[in-house]
């Protein structure tokens, strides 16, 4: 399966329909109680992606990410407190160079990231890329300027957003969302490869069983992959 369609020269200005914030304030009300779980035990997540810029659609995921870095146990913890027993995770670094993550998936539509290994800048900085918020700025329906797939700024306006593509405006764009150069054609170079060739495999994938801790999961990969192992002692 081929990738997003990359756009090139584009630009749009979308009015949002009654319906379509309807449904932005359900997801953003959905986001909120997911916010609120971590943020009453003193950590400060973020939603991430197109419900932090507005572009949303029926199908759009509740992302969430935790940059600040917290024993997994925690964050199960928090979960099962809240009523969330039946949840799927695994482990990824999608390159030998990345961060290592813990992916938490709730259902379908909802997941939470946390880094296992130290966020770097680069790191960080891949969520202002796509757009984030916290829980101060979704309660006040704050909308941020994101790039989407297609290599789209959606730049949040009164009634909607305005697209531009960031191909030929890198420089602009790394400064509108405050970002460097190099995550912008860091990005751009995997979502064009991605056009071209599909989605690709990433460098390492581990699915945690219900039975097994993430921590004896690390200990094993750590006991198997000398980059891991490293990556683990540089926490």
């Amino acid at each position: 399966m081929k990738g997003h369609k990359i756009l090139r020269d584009h630009f749009n200005s979308v009015t949002y329909s009654e319906n379509h914030l309807k449904l932005l304030q359900q997801k953003r009300e959905r986001s909120k109680t997911l916010l609120e779980m971590f943020v009453k035990e003193g950590l400060n997540p973020f939603i991430y992606g197109s419900i932090a810029r507005g572009d949303i659609h029926s199908d759009s995921d509740i992302d969430m990410v935790l940059l600040q870095s917290i024993a997994p146990y925690q964050i199960e913890i928090i979960l099962e407190k809240n009523g969330f027993n039946n949840y799927f995770r695994e482990i990824i670094m999608a390159t030998p160079s990345d961060t290592l993550k813990l992916y938490i998936y709730l259902n379908e539509v909802e997941s939470i990231t946390i880094p296992l290994t130290k966020f770097d800048k680069k790191s960080s900085e891949f969520y202002d890329f796509g757009g984030k918020i916290n829980l101060n700025q979704v309660k006040n329906s704050i909308r941020v300027p994101g790039i989407d797939k297609r290599l789209v700024l959606i730049q949040p306006i009164s009634d909607g957003h305005e697209e531009h593509s960031i191909i030929g405006n890198e420089y602009l764009a790394a400064k509108q969302l405050n970002v460097s150069i190099d995550v912008i054609n860091e990005r751009k170079k995997v979502l064009l490869k991605r056009e071209k060739f599909g989605k690709t495999g990433v460098f390492l994938k581990r699915s945690i069983e219900m039975n097994e801790t993430t921590e004896n999961v690390l200990k094993k990969l750590a006991n198997k992959k000398s980059i891991v192992r490293r990556k683990l002692l540089q926490r």
